[in-house]
């Protein structure tokens, strides 16, 4: 029998459950890898434009201004600038949190960009100067989490 014939109503189908299985894998790609290898290195790098010197954060293989691909890349920071502020009191699974935790966006002095994370301490600010805090040498394994967040410089 055919589905349409069993089906004669659409008021008896409530809810249909199932899963289907999905497996993908991604790169960092060339610039995100060498970014997350300097992160492990206890460096922020961005990628620099050899034609316009244009340094941009999270780096890019290739230049968004002229297109030009990028080569090389620098350290930046350490201090950075909080350009924008958000606190959440709900965590990555939907849970209430027991204290609001705050997130940062933080700039760098001739870097296009930024980077996204946690904010620690106290007085944490727009326009606060702030210092990327590294976990310990031996525990970073090539991860935005190898900042454990960004604290008042």
């Amino acid at each position: 029998m055919a589905l349409k014939e069993r089906i004669t109503s659409t008021d008896k189908i409530r809810s249909w459950t199932d899963q289907i299985p999905f497996h993908y894998e991604y790169t960092a790609g060339v610039a995100g890898e060498r970014f997350l290898r300097g992160l492990q290195e206890g460096k922020v790098l961005a990628s620099e434009c050899v034609s316009c010197g244009k340094l941009q954060l999270p780096p890019k293989a290739y230049c968004v201004d002229c297109f030009a691909q990028t080569k090389r890349y620098r350290r930046v920071g350490p201090e950075g600038t909080v350009a924008a502020l958000t606190r959440s009191s709900v965590g990555f699974e939907g849970e209430r949190l027991p204290r609001p935790q705050a997130f940062v966006y933080v700039t760098f002095e001739g870097v296009v960009g930024g980077v996204v994370h946690r904010a620690l301490g106290d007085g944490v600010e727009i326009g606060s100067k702030v210092a990327p805090r590294f976990k310990a040498q031996g525990k970073r394994t090539g991860s935005m989490l190898d900042i454990e967040g960004f604290a008042k410089a």
